[in-house]
Formats: C-alpha cells, sequence, structure tokens
C-alpha cells in the first residue's frame, strides 16, 4: 500500500514539475522584421526569440495569417501577408501559450507599374501622359528622380503630369502605393520654335513672306486653307500639284529676297539636340514624296535634304534629327546658321499622277 502511494505521489510531483516548466516559458519578442509595408502575399521575416508554441498570427480584425512552425525556430518566423489583409496600417499580433506580442506593418496595394509615357520631349508647363497599372495615392512623380511634377489628373492605369522647370534628361519616376517604378525609356525637357502653325503663329507666320514656285497649284493666297482634308485644329499649308518634267514638282519656301527680312532661326541647341518637326498629310494620295530643304545664311551655299514618304492615312507628326539633314558632298548643316526651310513636292515614281502634301505645325524642337 506504501509503495502504491509513493508512486501516486511521484506522479503527482511529475505532473506539477510538468505544469511550472510549461508555465515558466517566455512570452515572444520581436527584434526586427523586414518589410515594413507590401501588399497581400508579401513575404515577412520577423527575428525574435521564444516563438516556440505559437497559437496564432493575425492581423488587424482578427485576420489570421497562415504560418507552418516547421518553418520557423524559436528566433525566426516566416508568413505572407494574408489575401484578406486590411488596407492600411495593420499591428501584426504574435500569440504563443506564454503570451503576446506586436509590431506595425502597411498592407498596400500592388506597386505600381509603368509601361510607357507620351511624349518623350516636352517643355516646361507641357503635359505627359504617363500609362501603366496601380496608380493609388498616395501618389508622387519625379522627374530626373528628384524634381516633383504637379499631378493634372490621375486613374488607376494613366496619370498626366506638368513637366516642371529645372528638367533636362531623365526617367520619370512614378510613387505609389508604397511603391515605385520608372519609364522604360528617357524624357528629354525640350524648347520649342515654332516656324509656323499657319494660323497666324509664329516666326514665319506670314504666309505672303512665303515664295511657291513650279508647277504647284496654289500661292501666296490660295496655299493656306482649312479643308480637304480636315485639319487638326484652324488652318493648314496644302501643296499639290503633278510633275511635267523630271519629277520635281515645285514647293514653298519660308524666304524672302530682302536679306533684311528674315534672320537666322535662332537655334540654341547643337545638330544631335535638334529636330524639325511638322505634321503631314498626303490627303489619300498616293506615293507623295515631301522634300523638306534647309539653307544657311552666311554659310553655305549649298542646300541640306531629307526626303519623307509621305505612306499613312490621316494627319501624322514627323520628327526629323536635324543630323540626318545632308547636302551633296554629305556635310551637315550649322544650326546657328539656318534662315531659310523649304517644302517642295517630288514624284519620284515619275508618273502622272497629283502629288498632295498637306503640313501644319512647322517647328524646331530643341532639347535641353
Amino acid at each position: 500500500m506504501i509503495k502504491k502511494n509513493n508512486f501516486i505521489l511521484l506522479a503527482l510531483v511529475a505532473v506539477f514539475f510538468s505544469m511550472m516548466s510549461c508555465n515558466s516559458g517566455e512570452a515572444p519578442t520581436v527584434m526586427s522584421f523586414t518589410p515594413d509595408f507590401g501588399p497581400v502575399e508579401t513575404l515577412i521575416t520577423v527575428e525574435g526569440s521564444d516563438f516556440n508554441d505559437l497559437l496564432a498570427i493575425d492581423f488587424d480584425e482578427g485576420i489570421a495569417a497562415d504560418f507552418n512552425p516547421s518553418f520557423g525556430t524559436d528566433k525566426a518566423l516566416l508568413f505572407r501577408v494574408p489575401p484578406n489583409a486590411v488596407i492600411g496600417e495593420n499591428m501584426i499580433r504574435i500569440v504563443s501559450e506564454h503570451g503576446e506580442t506586436s509590431f506595425p506593418f502597411r498592407v498596400t496595394l500592388d506597386a505600381p507599374s509603368v509601361f510607357n509615357f507620351f511624349p518623350k520631349s516636352a517643355n516646361v508647363g507641357s503635359e505627359v501622359t504617363i500609362l501603366g497599372k496601380n496608380f493609388f495615392e498616395p501618389l508622387e512623380v519625379l522627374f530626373f528622380d528628384s524634381i516633383p511634377g504637379n499631378i493634372i489628373y490621375h486613374q488607376p492605369d494613366s496619370l498626366v503630369v506638368e513637366v516642371p522647370a529645372g528638367v533636362q534628361k531623365g526617367r520619370i519616376r512614378v510613387k505609389a502605393n508604397g511603391g515605385s517604378s520608372i519609364t522604360p525609356e528617357l524624357f528629354f525637357s525640350t524648347n520649342e520654335l515654332l516656324v509656323n502653325d499657319f494660323d497666324g503663329n509664329g516666326v514665319r507666320a506670314e504666309t505672303e513672306k512665303w515664295l511657291f514656285y513650279g508647277n504647284i497649284e496654289q500661292n501666296n493666297m490660295t496655299a493656306v486653307t482649312n479643308q480637304g482634308p480636315d485639319p487638326i485644329e484652324g488652318n493648314f499649308l496644302k501643296l499639290s500639284g503633278a510633275d511635267v518634267s523630271d519629277g520635281w514638282i515645285g514647293g514653298a519656301e519660308s524666304h524672302s529676297n530682302d536679306p533684311a527680312v528674315f534672320e537666322v532661326f535662332e537655334i540654341s541647341s547643337d545638330l544631335n539636340d535638334t529636330f524639325l518637326e511638322l505634321d503631314l498629310n498626303s490627303n489619300g494620295r498616293k506615293d507623295t514624296h515631301l522634300i523638306i530643304v534647309l539653307a544657311e545664311r552666311g554659310g553655305s551655299i549649298n542646300d541640306f535634304t531629307e526626303t519623307i514618304a509621305i505612306d499613312w492615312e490621316g494627319w501624322e507628326t514627323v520628327s526629323i534629327p536635324l543630323n540626318r539633314f545632308a547636302d551633296l558632298d554629305g556635310a551637315t548643316p550649322d544650326t546657328k546658321k539656318i534662315r531659310t526651310v523649304k517644302l517642295h513636292l517630288i514624284n519620284e515614281l515619275s508618273s502622272n499622277q497629283k502629288m498632295e502634301a498637306n503640313i501644319d505645325n512647322l517647328k524646331f524642337i530643341q532639347i535641353l
């Protein structure tokens, strides 16, 4: 009987010490965690102590995170942000048999992605449209990674931002949802020198100072029109005619016989950073070619040319680097000496059909 009682006593003592051992464990402690924000399914790594005997890992509103004890140790935990976690600031609670602890974590929407943007270059104060996804507030657009642009309009898949002063060349960064993304291409800040929009604006806006020659059907009274085809906006310059001999039809130029009338264009950028831009439309005429000619003042006596085949439907903006213009010897123009732009129709296929080129918004674009 005594032996039986001793056995029972020893068993009770063992249970008591076992219970005391369990109750003497420490509450979990968090020393560090990474990251401190992210969207659902983000993997969170926590380092600390006493992560044995865990009962739960909860986000706000009691939303449980799935965790597998075999992927952790007494000093480290791995778990992911649950799919139904509340967007915004959360306190993550780690609960064990011996107590609990918590640490802050911000659940965000997916990080933004930038797919494209246009135009690729623009003046200060102009608007740039950025296309992508996950553009959710808080939003910030940085040019050259440091100069903020004023956001005029935003949707989850698009932004319109104003080009700030001080930008020259660099990528555009969109910051949203605690993440960021940059444009796949460089953006160039530009300065625009309008030659003629044929609405009365530009440094060569007076159409009567344009010369018309050859077998062109228009003259300085009829060349500017707002129909056939429909204009982009307002008026445009029309040149049309048929080949009568060697393929050259004729054209127009921003020129005057009086050398005092037209000084050089005030182009300050060099050859590789200067473009001639214009809107073109052949009005459905096939095989129309336009030769664009630049002439210097106080420089070369030769013309510098570039030919464009207008083989598309409707209006299209064409931007030509000035380093593509060359004379018959292969020489290129001096941007600071250009005084004249000539526009010539040519029938390169030697057919008898009528050619037509409609021109609008003729300008030089300077990359700063």
